[in-house]
């Protein structure tokens, strides 16, 4: 006579050993999976950081043409215009400082392909004046797309406030070009493609 219950059980065991032997299966399979999945993860903020990397430099190079580019025409200025000038170059080198740190936290060298920016012959402070006023516009809107570019949080803040800085330089220029009080304020949402203000 067959024992039914022995079959049952003998049909549980090898239902249960075959379960078994698809769980391992499966675990064995993620964790392979995993180990790939990790190598992909860690390759991809490589890409990250060496696209952020690109970019930081990028912007050093403007920031870089911004100081070199207030050096040119400090010493043409009226000694009080002068002063305010030395002071604006001296937070662009602040800028540079800042954005090489970034590099280094990013584990990248800085190499920045040099842009100068030539002044070409200005006669007049206003002259000079305007010809500063584009370099912050042209840094602020530089400065503004890489943000926009950039994968990594922390260089985005860093230059989110330079740009506000740089937005502050450009109300000093406008007040110095003329403008009065309400229109040497930034407008909202300041680009850096708003004009100087005009004579």
């Amino acid at each position: 006579m067959v024992d039914h219950r022995l079959m049952a059980r003998n049909r549980i065991s090898s239902g249960g050993a075959a379960l078994a032997v698809l769980l391992i299966g499966g675990i064995l399979a993620g964790c392979g999976g995993g180990g790939s999945s990790t190598a992909a993860g860690t390759e991809a903020a490589s890409t990250q950081l060496s696209g952020d990397a690109q970019i930081l430099n990028t912007v050093l190079a403007r920031q870089e043409a911004a100081a070199d580019a207030y050096s040119k025409v400090i010493s043409g200025l009226s000694p009080a215009l002068s002063k305010r000038a030395f002071y604006f170059r001296r937070q662009e080198e602040e800028h540079i400082d800042a954005t090489i740190k970034a590099l280094r936290g990013l584990n990248a060298p800085a190499e920045p392909n040099a842009r100068p920016i030539e002044p070409g012959e200005l006669k007049s402070d206003r002259e000079r004046l305007v010809f500063l006023y584009e370099v912050e516009s042209a840094t602020i809107d530089e400065e503004l797309s890489a943000i926009s570019k950039l994968e990594a949080p922390w260089p985005r803040s860093l230059l989110a406030s330079t740009v506000a800085n740089q937005a502050q330089h450009l109300t000093l220029l406008r007040q110095a070009l003329g403008a009065g009080p309400l229109a040497s304020v930034p407008v909202p949402f300041e680009n850096g493609t708003a004009e100087p203000p005009a004579e």
